[in-house]
């Protein structure tokens, strides 16, 4: 017996002695990453810049320059990721019981190098139904995401969030499948007048729900879906919807991917977007919110085994809000919150757009990635209708090399 296998028997020694029977099997897995990127620019970005979504907005500093036109590059190592996976011998409820423990060192705000939750969850899967209770992928990212070297997973056009669910998949017959699910936010969250919090669920009571179809066959995958979620803030309410579709194509060594999203205030998936003010009664200070639409699109093709080359082009577009922004009269501004969206100058992001292409080399254990990704992202100033005037664009070029050993 190898010493992972002891190291990971010795952890499971206070279950065994507790649980007693019944017994569990466990397989261990992940990956030690280290990852290198150069940007030409300052971006809005997550997890010490691993996670980079677009290009910041031209800032003029006291100088006359553009304080976000500023290189960067670094060395990282926070991606390295530890899961465990159960499975249980005897069946609950006539159902076959599995677990999953999974983690990552990217930490949590500005805390890097930290042990964070991936996903945490039990599942119990019968012959033609899946019930999955705990943290994983949202159902808007699915089982189509992009293939990169990039942590970002395709975000800001792909949605990515993982959060607490109670989850159940039908088979409706051999191909079709109907996904039901209820969420609440937790380390992915929206953002508000508190920052970015879950805490506007939270206080909503509901949480998010989600109703999605799917039908995968040898070749072929294809779905779609629709998303509700209420927030509630100290002075009013939101309800946002939105809608997805999907496909993906894999033969051998082709695989074609695609996905579309139109939604609204999908800033809890890292996604362009939010909501704004439009109404506020001086009386009782009640407040209407308003949802900022926004429509996204990506194409990823991936052809190789071991030697693997791949394109990822995305997307994402701004359709302003729902009803007219409320500008206060004081200030001479709107507020709003999301990602894309500086209250102090008003600045407004339009649109991004992204073409990157990689190649990956898979040699036993171990895996090399390279990667350029080139980022473009149009600003202006936000008007009452949610859109921009005056705009300009900003890009960034990022090239990421990346070296994992996998197990």
């Amino acid at each position: 017996m190898n010493l992972k296998k002891i190291t990971f028997l010795l952890f499971l020694v206070p279950f065994v002695v507790f649980a007693g029977e019944p017994a569990i099997t466990f397989k261990l897995y992940g990956y030690v990453g280290n990852e290198f990127f150069y940007n030409s620019r300052q971006n809005i970005e997550m997890v010490d810049g691993s996670i980079m979504l677009f290009p910041k907005p031209v800032i003029m500093n006291a100088l006359g320059k553009d304080a976000n036109a500023v290189a960067q590059a670094e060395l990282l190592s926070v991606n390295t990721r530890l899961g465990i996976d159960f499975t249980g011998t005897t069946p609950v409820l006539g159902a076959k019981p599995s677990a999953k423990i999974e983690a990552d060192f990217a930490g949590f705000g500005t805390s890097f190098y930290v042990l964070r939750i991936r996903q945490a969850y039990t599942k119990l899967n019968w012959a033609n139904t899946e019930l999955l209770l705990g943290q994983s992928w949202h159902p808007l990212f699915g089982n189509v995401a992009p293939n990169t070297p990039s942590a970002n997973g395709g975000a800001p056009f792909q949605p990515f969030n993982r959060s607490p669910q109670l989850r159940a998949k039908q088979n409706l017959s051999k191909s079709l499948s109907v996904t039901l699910a209820a969420l609440y936010e937790m380390q992915y969250a929206s953002m508000g007048v508190m920052g970015t919090s879950n805490v506007y669920m939270k206080n909503s009571l509901l949480p998010e729900f989600f109703l999605g179809l799917e039908n995968k066959t040898t070749h072929w995958t294809l779905g779609a879906g629709g998303d509700v979620k209420t927030l509630k803030f100290n002075t009013g309410k939101l309800t946002s919807v939105s809608a997805l579709a999907y496909g993906q194509y894999s033969n051998k060594l082709l695989t074609v991917k695609a996905k579309a999203v139109y939604g609204q205030n999908l800033s809890n998936q890292l996604m362009i977007g939010g909501y704004g003010v439009s109404a506020v009664n001086t009386i009782t200070t009640d407040t209407t919110y308003t949802n900022f639409n926004t429509g996204t699109a990506w194409l990823n093709i991936v052809y190789g085994s071991k030697f693997q080359v791949s394109l990822l082009g995305g997307v994402t577009r701004n359709l302003g809000t729902a009803d007219d922004l409320l500008l206060n009269t004081v200030s001479g501004k709107y507020t709003a919150f999301g990602y894309g969206f500086t209250a102090k100058s008003q600045t407004l992001v339009n649109s991004v757009y992204r073409f990157a292409p990689s190649v990956v080399y898979n040699l036993s254990n171990i895996r090399l990635s390279l990667e350029y990704d080139f980022t473009q992202a149009e600003y202006g100033s936000m008007n009452s209708k949610g859109m921009v005037d005056n705009p300009y664009k900003v890009h960034n070029n990022r090239i990421l090399a990346s070296v994992s050993y996998i197990f």
